[in-house]
């Protein structure tokens, strides 16, 4: 029974199918997962059983406008440039709370990023999807081929180590950052083989356009450079958005005081 400020709160509840093997590392993994707090990720409140056959359901926070890909997609004016820094900071925010607490998501992207654009001034943005999450120990964690292909690291997909760093969501971050930029699916046009030989010989990035902010895109260079150890951590991507955002900031200021 959940406790009663749970009883009135619109809570989304995902099924999904655990194997017996895979239980006692899932009930870890939950038990870690529900001690998170951090007002840019997803809470997650719990797993309850949803029917037979072993299948669960797990129980999390509600973002009014569902996840940013879906606002994306809908070309939302309202998500100017202000608004679109606000967001990749939330979710660096997030993702810097989650590598402090030694978690690696392994699937960040725009469809695992959930929002609510209610506050016209201002948008909130948290981080979801913890479904393929690992916790890391020393200073690697167990890969393999895991996440969606376009978000993917090259060290994930070139089979030279079965052991990556939590910098394989600073590359998703990069790609992520090319989503809200353009609004676009990466490589939506190219079949899955071409995607993962341009990824693994570091010859395939998505197209940056011409009016791209000149700082915005160096941060989404490094963040998808084909060397892990040369990517930002999510410390030093949250300073870098905290300065675009303070720089535009002024620049509006500035314009208004003409």
């Amino acid at each position: 029974m959940f406790p009663p400020f749970f009883q009135f709160s619109p809570l989304p509840v995902t099924p999904l199918t655990i194997d017996l093997p895979l239980t006692k590392d899932f009930w870890r993994e939950a038990q870690i997962l529900s001690n998170l707090h951090h007002p840019n990720v997803v809470a997650f409140y719990g797993v309850v059983p949803d029917g037979a056959g072993g299948t669960l359901a797990t129980v999390a926070e509600y973002m009014v406008n569902g996840s940013l890909r879906h606002a994306l997609l809908k070309k939302d004016r309202s998500l100017d440039r202000r608004k679109k820094l606000i967001i990749a900071m939330d979710a660096a925010f997030g993702m810097e709370y989650l590598h402090s607490k030694n978690i690696v998501h392994f699937d960040l992207k725009c469809d695992n990023l959930l929002v609510n654009l209610r506050d016209p001034q201002r948008p909130i943005c948290k981080v979801g999807d913890f479904g393929l999450s690992r916790i890391k120990r020393n200073t690697l964690v167990s890969g393999g081929v895991r996440g969606t292909l376009p978000w993917m690291a090259p060290e994930l997909l070139n089979g030279s180590s079965s052991r990556v760093s939590e910098k394989v969501d600073v590359f998703s971050f990069g790609i992520s950052m090319w989503e809200i930029l353009t609004g676009e699916e990466p490589y939506g046009n190219m079949h899955c083989g071409a995607i993962i030989g341009g990824i693994v010989k570091n010859t395939l990035r998505p197209p940056i356009p011409e009016r791209c902010d000149s700082e915005w895109r160096k941060l989404m260079e490094e963040c998808w450079s084909p060397n892990p150890e040369s990517r930002p951590s999510f410390s030093e991507i949250t300073n870098k958005l905290r300065a675009m955002s303070n720089a535009l900031q002024g620049k509006v200021s500035s314009n208004q005081t003409r």
